[in-house]
């Protein structure tokens, strides 16, 4: 999962025009602020074979080459691009600088090393629009190391990537992203798309050796995900709150719904720090303001797409059961293991809940919604031994096809 989440932030960092390297000291300052950026986050210094600036605006580097070595356990990276464009580059008023767009081809991805397979991404073709990089300060502000530690564009997108894993080969349409909001402290809203990413029939049966999944009909998976949100940043703390959904095609989909704000921006610097150094994050001088974080909406939500229908067959052979008699007694062995609980109403509300989904599966949620704000402080002082309490302060519900 580690490998997974990095080779992520590279591979978007590396192609997404949020990263870009320098070669040389007299370099145009968009590509120094970029590169600082760059070394800040992979340790890692690319070389190029050629920069081209015509001193108007549009600058193209060619053949990049980056080199992330491996740590332990997590594995090394190569980074190659074919081409990167820049075009109607503009200092801002404000201080940053305004890539007006940026083109990449033949990006590749090479992960090796540590404790996994070899991996590679592939994408022959991504771009970027309105690009707001922000230029380095030696001695930032928590607020300004907060808007540096953030890539803001108002759309990234992508043509088909693929991603291959020792002899398998996952192919996805590309990802778009859209942010609308101001590019000095990075509030706004934002938007993303990625399109169908399609596991093939190889690669399902090694994930899945017992073959469950081919039983049920699924000879390979189809994968989109989608997600939304919006940014606010004050002079100290930042609040975001969002949508993710995740759906895999005639099985289902996962939906999260999060909010949170009076998240302090020095908690970010501190990352940001220990990880430039190298150190592990001391976040215990922040302590105090961590305390006051505000928890706001949280949904989590399954919408069935045939999936638990044929699930409910398989669940109830292994049982030893009819189909019929698990569905039956569901809520009753729902609600002796929800005694601990010790809040009756809600154990009552989800066995309620589970019954109905069983009987004519369409959807499934869990929400939190607090009746009044609710701070990290106050959840630390509920007692542990009593669960119910927590469920009552957080707002804690669960429903079935609403």
């Amino acid at each position: 999962m580690k490998t997974t989440r990095r080779c992520a932030v590279f591979l978007l960092l590396a192609t997404s025009a949020w990263t870009l390297p320098a070669q040389a000291k007299d370099v145009p300052p968009v590509v120094a602020a970029i590169f600082k950026s760059w070394e800040t986050q992979f340790k890692s210094e690319p070389t190029y074979e050629n920069l081209e600036n015509d001193g108007a605006g549009n600058i193209t580097i060619t053949n990049l080459v980056a080199n992330v070595a491996a740590d332990g356990p997590t594995p090394g990276m190569k980074l190659t691009i074919g081409s990167i464009a820049l075009g109607n580059v503009a200092e801002e008023a404000t201080g940053l600088i305004d890539i007006g767009t940026a083109t990449f081809s033949d990006t590749k991805v090479e992960i090796s090393g540590g404790e996994g397979p070899p991996i590679s991404v592939e994408m022959p073709r991504s771009s970027v629009e309105d690009w707001y990089v922000a230029v380095a300060n030696d001695n930032p502000t928590p607020q300004q190391a907060f808007r540096e530690s953030m890539s803001i564009a108002k759309k990234m997108s992508s043509g088909a990537i693929k991603f291959s894993v020792l002899e398998y080969v996952i192919t996805a349409d590309g990802y778009e992203t859209t942010w609308n909001g101001d590019p000095v402290t990075g509030a706004g809203k934002f938007t993303l798309n990625v399109g169908n990413a399609i596991i093939p029939e190889s690669a399902v049966a090694a994930m899945d050796p017992t073959g469950e999944l081919k039983k049920l009909g699924y000879n390979e998976l189809t994968v989109s995900a989608a997600g939304s949100g919006e940014l606010t940043v004050g002079e100290s703390s930042f609040g975001l709150n969002g949508n993710l959904e995740y759906a895999v095609r005639d099985m289902g989909s996962v939906k999260m719904a999060f909010g949170a704000s009076d998240v302090p921006t020095a908690t970010v610097v501190e990352l940001r720090a220990a990880q430039k150094s190298g150190r592990p994050a001391d976040l215990n001088a922040l302590m105090p303001q961590l305390m006051n974080v505000t928890l706001g909406n949280f949904q989590l939500r399954f919408e069935d797409a045939s999936i638990t229908k044929k699930l409910l067959p398989m669940i109830a052979k292994k049982q030893g059961m009819e189909e019929a008699a698990l569905v039956a007694n569901a809520g009753a062995m729902m609600q002796i293991g929800l005694m601990q609980l010790k809040n009756q109403v809600f154990s009552d509300q989800v066995v309620g809940a589970v019954n109905a989904f069983l009987k004519d599966p369409k959807s499934f949620t869990l929400s939190f919604k607090p009746a009044a704000p609710v701070k990290v402080q106050q959840l630390m002082t509920l007692d542990p031994t009593n669960p119910g309490a927590a469920i009552d302060v957080l707002g804690v519900s669960v429903t079935a096809n609403d």
